[in-house]
């Protein structure tokens, strides 16, 4: 009989015991399963009016390095482009006239001073020839001198012995001066045709010459002078295109920027919707995608407003979702009572079943193992259950005596 009791109150305190462990953890922690994991959604809306030309968007996926969307409108007024497009492809065809010109100018240039080579060695041709005439008649003259000097001082010996007339003497020594200027005067020429070559070398011609020489020499002078005009304005046309070419490319960026638009989103977007197709004419402003971004994910947890008064920012919590052997470490970071007002819209996922007194926690979590299953949303929409530590039985029923 003894033992049968002993049997019985053993029993009875096993069943007192078995649920020990689970009234621990309520009387340590909240647990409320009434929770789903969510993201901010972020709208893109059109920001020029146009037609989608590409989209390479679809629910679920991730964005590449390419475009997601761009958006282009033929209609933006180009009137100023074209303007700038005419003005910078004349004075293109400027600059190519007066290269042409300046080519044509230094062909004639070309012809005038070979020309000019050819009067040059004509004259240093003649001087030359020149030269050796009258070296060939200095020889003669300075003969000529050496025989009149004789004769005549062979006269003047015999002028005392009355051999020879003073006429005659006088008509010798004539003659001698005579021989003499003439040597003179050719060395002189000869000179003077010495200098005349060393200024033809530097390109100098006497005014003596012929009309034809004049003419080149004229023609080189003019030819320079528009060279040097041409080029001169060949450097003024370079400067021209250099800024009609930059003010064309701001006038088209600035175009492209007013007709067409690239959407692309970071690496850590998921496409969550898409409202547009390829090929649709859309207005400024009006819906093209919405994403979440699988780097910021968060829970949101139904909680009654009496239980909410005990969370705060920052408070710790442990997610764990339906399906999950693992808890998921997260921190509170917005409370919001059953009467505020709920930005649905803002999350792509949220509670659907509360009751009127029911408020709304959001705690943020990072697991890794989420951010990578793109192919469930990065697990947005699963349902989970959070435990919020420090906020027990005992905290809830017990708190205003403990506090």
């Amino acid at each position: 009989m003894y033992q049968k009791k002993w049997f019985t109150w053993l029993l009875i305190l096993i069943a007192i015991l078995l649920p020990a462990p689970a009234l621990v953890q309520y009387l340590q922690a909240f647990i409320v399963r009434n929770a789903v994991v969510t993201a901010p959604l972020y709208e893109i809306r059109a920001p020029i009016d146009g037609v989608v030309v590409t989209l390479d968007a679809h629910p679920g996926s991730i964005p590449g390095k390419t475009p997601l969307v761009i958006l282009r409108n033929t209609r933006v007024p180009h009137a100023d482009v074209d303007s700038l497009e005419a003005r910078y492809q004349e004075s293109i065809k400027t600059h190519a006239f007066l290269q042409q010109e300046l080519e044509a100018l230094k062909a004639r240039m070309a012809v005038s001073q070979h020309l000019l080579a050819g009067y040059r060695s004509a004259l240093e041709q003649d001087l030359e020839q020149t030269v050796g005439i009258l070296k060939t008649r200095l020889t003669g003259e300075k003969a000529r001198l050496h025989e009149a000097r004789q004769l005549w001082m062979r006269n003047i010996q015999l002028r005392d012995s009355h051999a020879v007339s003073q006429a005659d003497i006088d008509r010798l020594e004539s003659e001698l001066h005579l021989a003499e200027s003439l040597v003179q005067s050719n060395q002189l020429e000869q000179k003077q045709i010495q200098y005349r070559r060393q200024i033809l070398r530097k390109n100098l011609f006497p005014s003596t010459l012929s009309d034809g020489i004049l003419q080149v020499l004229n023609q080189i002078k003019t030819l320079d002078m528009a060279i040097l005009d041409y080029k001169r304005r060949i450097n003024t046309s370079e400067s021209d295109i250099t800024g009609n070419r930059a003010s064309l490319q701001g006038a088209r960026a600035d175009l492209e920027r007013r007709s067409t638009a690239v959407i692309q989103l970071p690496d850590s977007a998921v496409i969550w919707e898409v409202n547009v197709r390829t090929g649709a004419e859309i207005v400024k402003g009006d819906r093209i995608l919405s994403y979440i971004d699988r780097s910021d994910l968060m829970v949101d947890v139904a909680m009654d407003d009496a239980t909410i008064a005990l969370i705060h920012p920052g408070h710790p919590v442990r997610i764990r979702l339906f399906g999950s052997g693992r808890f998921i470490n997260g921190k509170v970071i917005s409370v919001l009572g059953s009467a505020a007002a709920r930005p649905d819209g803002h999350f792509a996922a949220g509670v659907k079943i509360k009751s009127v007194r029911d408020g709304r926690v959001l705690v943020r979590i990072d697991d890794p193992g989420l951010y990578q299953d793109v192919g469930r949303f990065c697990g947005v929409g699963r349902a989970a259950y959070a435990r919020f530590e420090g906020i027990g039985l005992i905290e809830q029923y017990l708190g205003g005596f403990l506090r």
